[in-house]
């Protein structure tokens, strides 16, 4: 433990061993520098970590100058002594903090979840550069998965891989990996399921034997639910074809359930194209334990099919995994013997050999699809493929309702028709890794036609994060499958916008043949729909009227407010400078007005320590609008970091302008942004003052700032490299003509009447939108009736 107190080692930052030692920042850079035994860093993508452990011994022998020895550190006090009591104080300055916060919220330890989190949070973060090496994050991911797999299946060989560590030679590391390896393959094999972990994990080149080790220790507690997150995480890493790319949880619970609802006679559950298995892995997570099931699945890829018998090994469920095609129905007949009660599939629309071929002697139940075109096919295989009265969910292309190919269109009829298409939900764009947008077709064997298909539009579900794809809460999920449950039970549906925003209408047979059997959700529901009762249109039409009365009085003040204002010209007889200013003006550099400092470097605040998710926001040129700081769409950082960029936080007053890309004009930081910081490529000025007054008044400055000459001024000055950029240097030889400071409050006073105008008629144009919206959503639907 190293007389740390700690139980367990860190991975710290510059300025946190900086900190510690009670030194200047730049003194630990330099000792990395001059010192070739200094420990390596652990690189987390842009960010360099330090081993705390390896840091205090290679200070163990760093006395203290007698210059810089505190008054109680003796004489050899050491830099790593000074660490260990700092570490002592702030360690217990954290328990202290932890034990009050726990007394005042009766929380105790960490709960298990939250320690399986901690763990894999380590494992994808710290641990998995230092193990990889220069191999991919996918051979890493493939370890992770592997030791996961050994130890929740119960291999035997699991339990003997070294918990602690014996050895630090490169042989015995390696000796180590080909053993998880061949573990992991060994137990893939007697699950049937083609094996091929060893091959990726060889693959790695781990800083020490004593990392591995920490790899299986942190692994071992994890379940399913960690190894599912596992799966995704190698799905989003490992840049799949648009044919491989993994479905979303959120899209398979929403197919699952809805395919399912309350029923248990799922027995046999097929997915002919079962990527990594997330959709017989969903099944599984429903009905396991509660029916007897069997799980069968096909894929053309081997490596993702190795996922799928490791994913749904692990329900201790029979599994039946075959390395299928692209195009199962021109391999073999149509399936006659193992048909099933339930199919989920997320087939492959693009992939090569899709392609459906002429079949001889065996007629496609509902009509050829045409050349290039396998979504139908798909349809078909999975049709032919159910039992009688079984049910099925497909991911199918948006096109594949719409398409005007008339085998297409026949197709459709001919499913339609023949009560194949029970419900059609229209997903939002950016679930999936690809930018795609898709359908989900939910499809029945059944001798019994409905006389209506449900058609819900769920485009306007999920959430943007500020990174990544879309995602699908679990409350609209629930909303979208309780719709679909509530419409086939025939109890509780009802026509058009339903609790969580989303649209749904069960058409009528005979609207689908109007439409040309579109299966398009857009074709049937009216985004304007209302369903609202005649009382509550009312009450909410005379909520927006009043809402707009109120804009139009603050219009009617601030413009009697601007009226008020009056101008005139400079008098003839007023002395002007060489230049044209008046006598008592003054054309100054920008520089000698204000302090200009350029945002923190990227390896100070890289995209890792930012989330949406932190304590403290980050002012980026985007958020840079009209003048002000839109605060839509922020990332932040956490209070640590932002103690270590302390230099860059704004104060109200300061002015940002865009130090690279693309200039726009410059933002005001008002009292509301207090404390934020400002990002890599933005420049902060701030008034410089003399005698307790400012030299420029930042209303007036901004405003110049803000006129179009002066944008073209800086637009011209950052030319010049591939990317536009303004150095600090440069815009401070901005020339700026400066009136005497009472000129400038009277400047600034008009202008500021001016901007409220303009934000009032803004919100009267926003308020009167609204209001219309409403009305018309009531009016165009017969709910409000104009008299």
């Amino acid at each position: 433990m190293d007389g740390t107190g700690l139980s367990d080692d860190r991975l710290l930052s510059r300025a946190e061993l900086a900190e510690l030692a009670g030194v200047m920042r730049p003194a630990v850079t330099n000792w990395q520098r001059r010192y070739e035994d200094y420990p390596e860093p652990v690189r987390t993508g842009e960010t360099e970590l330090f081993s705390l452990r390896a840091v205090l011994r290679w200070l163990d022998s760093r006395r203290i100058p007698s210059r810089a020895r505190a008054s109680d550190e003796p004489t050899g006090f050491t830099y790593a002594d000074r660490m260990r009591r700092n570490l002592v104080a702030s360690d217990d300055a954290r328990q202290g903090a932890a034990t009050l916060s726990g007394e005042a919220a009766g929380s105790g330890p960490l709960s298990d979840e939250e320690e399986r989190a901690r763990q894999l949070a380590q494992l994808l973060g710290p641990m998995a550069d230092a193990v990889r090496g220069g191999a991919s994050m996918t051979d890493y991911l493939a370890l992770l998965l592997s030791l996961v797999f050994l130890q929740v299946s119960g291999s035997p060989r699991s339990v003997s891989l070294p918990r602690m560590v014996r050895s630090r030679s490169r042989a015995a590391t390696a000796a180590l990996l080909q053993e998880i390896g061949e573990a992991a393959d060994e137990a893939l094999r007697l699950r049937g399921v083609p094996p091929g972990m060893r091959t990726a994990i060889v693959r790695l080149e781990p800083r020490e034997y004593g990392d591995v080790v920490e790899v299986i220790r942190l692994t071992d507690g994890l379940g399913i639910d960690e190894f599912r997150q596992l799966v995704d995480q190698f799905g989003s890493r490992a840049a799949l074809p648009s044919g491989e790319f993994f479905t979303p949880r959120a899209v398979v619970r929403l197919m699952r359930d809805a395919a399912i609802g309350d029923e248990d006679s799922a027995r046999r559950v097929y997915d002919p194209y079962a990527r990594a298995g997330e959709m017989l892995d969903g099944v599984a997570e429903r009905l396991g334990g509660v029916v007897p099931l069997t799980l069968r699945g096909e894929s053309p890829q081997r490596g993702t099919l190795r996922l799928a018998g490791m994913n749904l090994a692990l329900h201790g469920i029979p599994v039946e995994l075959e390395a299928g095609t692209v195009a199962p129905w021109n391999e073999r007949a149509w399936p006659k013997g193992q048909r099933a009660d339930l199919i989920l599939t997320n087939p492959p629309f693009n992939a090569h050999g899709a392609v459906p071929k002429p079949r001889e002697g065996i007629d496609w139940p509902y009509g050829p699809p045409p050349p290039g075109s396998p979504a139908f096919a798909w349809l078909q295989h999975v049709l032919v493929s159910l039992k009688d009265e079984g049910r099925a969910g497909v991911v199918m292309p948006v096109s594949a309702g719409t398409s005007t190919d008339v085998r297409e269109r026949e197709i459709r009829s001919r499913l339609v028709e023949d009560g194949a298409v029970e419900c059609i939900v229209a997903l939002p764009p950016q679930l999936f890794s690809a930018q795609v947008s898709v359908c989900l077709w939910f499809l029945r064997s059944s001798a019994a036609v409905r006389e209506e298909i449900l058609f819900v539009d769920a485009r306007d579900l999920g959430d943007k994060a500020a990174r990544g794809p879309r995602v699908l809460s679990d409350e609209h999920v629930g909303a979208v499958t309780k719709t679909v449950q509530a419409w086939r039970r025939g109890t509780g549906f009802r026509l058009g916008r339903q609790s969580a925003g989303h649209l749904a209408v069960a058409a009528p047979l005979e609207a689908v043949r109007a439409a040309g059997y579109s299966l398009s959700p857009a074709d049937y529901v009216d985004r304007w729909m209302s369903t609202a009762s005649p009382a509550d249109a009312a009450t909410e039409a005379a909520a927006t009227e009043r809402v707009l009365a109120a804009a139009r009085r603050r219009t009617k003040a601030v413009d009697g407010a601007v009226d008020a204002l009056s101008y005139g010209p400079l008098p003839s007889a007023t002395v002007l400078s060489y230049d044209g200013l008046p006598h008592d003006w003054r054309r100054v550099p920008l520089g000698e007005l204000v302090d200009i400092m350029a945002g923190p470097s990227y390896t100070r605040l890289p995209a890792e320590v930012r989330s949406a998710a932190g304590d403290l926001r980050v002012v980026m040129p985007k958020h840079l609008r009209e003048g002000r700081i839109d605060d839509r769409d922020m990332e932040k950082v956490s209070v640590d970091v932002a103690r270590a960029l302390a230099r860059f936080r704004l104060s109200p007053g300061d002015i940002l302008c865009v130090r690279s890309g693309a200039q726009m004009p410059p933002a005001l930081v008002e009292n509301a942004q207090d404390g934020w910081l400002f990002s890599t490529n933005l420049l902060r000025l701030r008034a410089l003052e003399t005698d307790g007054e400012p030299l420029v008044l930042p209303g007036y400055l901004l405003a110049y700032l803000s006129l179009p000459e002066t944008v073209h001024w800086l637009k011209e000055y950052a030319r010049g490299t591939a990317v536009p950029s303004l150095s600090a240097a440069t815009l401070a030889l901005l020339p700026v003509p400066l009136p005497p400071l009472a000129h400038q409050r009277r400047i600034s006073a008009a202008l500021d009447a001016v901007d409220a105008q303009i934000t009032a008629h803004r919100e009267l144009i926003q308020a009167a939108t609204h209001h219309r919206s409403t009305l018309a959503a009531h009016l165009l639907t017969g709910v409000l009736v104009p008299e």
